[in-house]
């Protein structure tokens, strides 16, 4: 799966913590807690985030 930004900032996405009271920055961390891998691609368009997820179940697993 993967997702461009529009540009509008020169900094790349990255996993940070945050605060209780935060209303935004959570959902990369979300996703890198779910994905096999995330990269973070710079280009002229953007930033594009691309997580590789995990398709297959394995013995006693559960289909997401």
């Amino acid at each position: 799966m993967s997702v461009t930004d529009d540009g509008g900032t020169a900094t790349a996405p990255k996993v940070e913590h945050q605060d209780q009271d935060a209303e935004h920055g959570r959902g990369l961390g979300m996703v890198s807690a779910i994905a096999r891998r995330v990269v973070v691609h710079d280009s002229d368009q953007g930033h594009t985030v691309t997580a590789e997820l995990y398709a297959d179940t394995r013995l006693g697993g559960h289909p997401c």
